[in-house]
């Protein structure tokens, strides 16, 4: 069964890499910076991804929802910007709470609460633990009942050659979801980048990116031992004036990889020797940016532009997620969406039950009809004791109700209706369960005196919002 997926905060495609791998259709990706969604649109323009380049504080759910065509979407994974929740910016005193880009959490909540996923992913830094609005957006996803779990994990556990430390929260309507622990063979650098040609001999421009440096730097770079040497090994008189006062940190620093074990974590820094342990281990150079994403995971063939600053590069890359690591987490959540949506797992009353909890009201169309019905100075009410059936919006002065219908769970006969090609035989049967269910719905507001209205949720739209707002008046007037 094709499950479909949703990359908030997508960079340069690390997450959407892992979905992919997972067996996920990625419908849509988010990302406002020009350099990352460039490389995204390289890689991806081909799979039929959306991609909006654009501020998602600024970006409407319903623009994503209506590329479901009607369709659930089953995973809605996001990593929203962590630099200020990093160990390094604490270590230069910088609070976290006081970077603008932390409050973007609120918004990969808000996708949640509007688009109402059946799963959640996001990915982060350790330190986004004892961030204030992290308790908050974990408090009130709960409330949404999405029972939300989360662990620090290190990447290396799962495949990535990298020391590299990340926290995963998940979560699910359809019960907890586990983190999974990473139980695979440790990979080193050595299996991602002993066999690549050289420098000299490569027709891959990527692989030719990477700093050059004056004399003096190169003369330390030669005389860094092989194979893990750092600036402790060098004599003293090549010690820096900055690197000699008492508690300076950072002794990676002009370190060199070491073959057969996992590299450092790889940063936005990671084309600068000077930044951390990012001298191949045998030559006298930097890594290259090819070499810097294959210890991401990244494919080799993997599109990067070749026409931008070098800082720029390794930072896109340094951001990434790896795609091994996303594949990894992917592929848990896909694991229990199986248990649930294929026909040989439960039977019909488990799944039912089950099905009971996904997304039933202010959805993200209900909430738009009743923002509109506000701007027309309609006062309505969600529910009534004198219906048994549950109308979306209520008018009991008028004895009128409105049912906000979406076009694939309701089985509505346009393109977001259509069925899936898989596992077609339960969608047909549940599909027909809930129309005859709004056909004793609707007969019962007839018996009863109310009048009512459907609204599919292919009309609800912002460039039909003048026939919508003509449609409410004639039915309430």
């Amino acid at each position: 069964m094709t499950y479909n997926a949703i990359d908030l905060f997508s960079g340069c495609g690390g997450m959407t890499e892992g979905l992919i791998r997972a067996g996920f259709h990625v419908i849509a990706a988010v990302e406002i910076d020009n350099y990352a969604a460039e490389t995204y649109r390289a890689n991806h323009a081909q799979h039929g991804v959306t991609l909006f380049e654009t501020d998602i504080r600024q970006l409407e759910s319903n623009r994503i929802s209506e590329l479901l065509n009607g369709e659930p979407l089953h995973l809605l994974a996001g990593c929203p910007p962590c630099q200020g929740f990093s160990s390094l910016r604490k270590k230069n005193k910088r609070r976290s709470s006081k970077d603008p880009r932390n409050s973007l959490i609120l918004e990969y909540y808000r996708m949640v609460e509007e688009l109402r996923p059946i799963c959640i992913m996001l990915e982060n830094v350790p330190g986004i633990e004892n961030y204030t609005l992290f308790k908050r957006v974990f408090s009130q996803l709960k409330k949404l009942g999405y029972n939300p779990q989360y662990k620090v994990v290190n990447v290396a556990d799962y495949g990535v050659p990298q020391r590299r430390k990340r926290l995963v929260m998940t979560g699910s309507l359809l019960g907890s979801i586990t983190v999974p622990d990473g139980n695979s063979e440790l990979r080193t650098v050595r299996d991602y980048i002993g066999n690549i040609e050289s420098v000299e001999e490569t027709t891959d421009p990527v692989h030719r990116r990477y700093p050059r440096h004056s004399d003096s730097v190169m003369e330390r770079i030669r005389l860094t031992p092989v194979n893990g040497g750092s600036r402790r090994d060098l004599p003293d008189t090549y010690t820096l004036e900055c690197h000699r006062k008492e508690g300076v940190g950072f002794n990676d620093v002009y370190g060199r990889l070491r073959w057969d074990d996992v590299s450092s974590t790889i940063t936005g820094g990671c084309l600068n020797p000077s930044k951390g342990r990012f001298l191949h281990p045998e030559e006298n150079r930097c890594i290259t940016a090819r070499e810097a994403a294959l210890l991401q995971t990244f494919r080799r063939d993997y599109v990067f532009p070749n026409d931008i600053p070098l800082t720029n590069l390794a930072l896109m890359i340094g951001n990434a997620l790896p795609p091994v690591f996303c594949a990894a987490q992917s592929s848990n959540i896909r694991q229990r969406l199986d248990e649930v949506f294929m026909a040989d797992i439960y039977d019909s009353d488990k799944r039912s039950e089950i099905m009971k909890k996904v997304k039933s009201k202010n959805t993200e169309p209900e909430l738009f009809v009743r923002k509109l019905l506000t701007k027309l100075g309609y006062r309505y009410r969600l529910s009534t004791k004198e219906l048994d059936c549950r109308p979306d919006i209520v008018f009991p002065s008028r004895k009128k109700v409105i049912f906000i219908n979406g076009c694939f769970w309701h089985g509505h006969n346009c393109n977001r209706g259509h069925l899936p090609e898989t596992n077609r035989e339960f969608w047909t049967n549940k599909i027909q369960h809930n129309f005859e269910r709004d056909q004793r719905n609707y007969e019962e507001c007839i018996k009863k005196g109310w009048q009512y209205l459907v609204i599919w949720q292919c009309d609800i739209k912002i460039s039909k919002s003048e026939s919508l707002t003509k449609q409410l008046i004639n039915f309430l007037q």
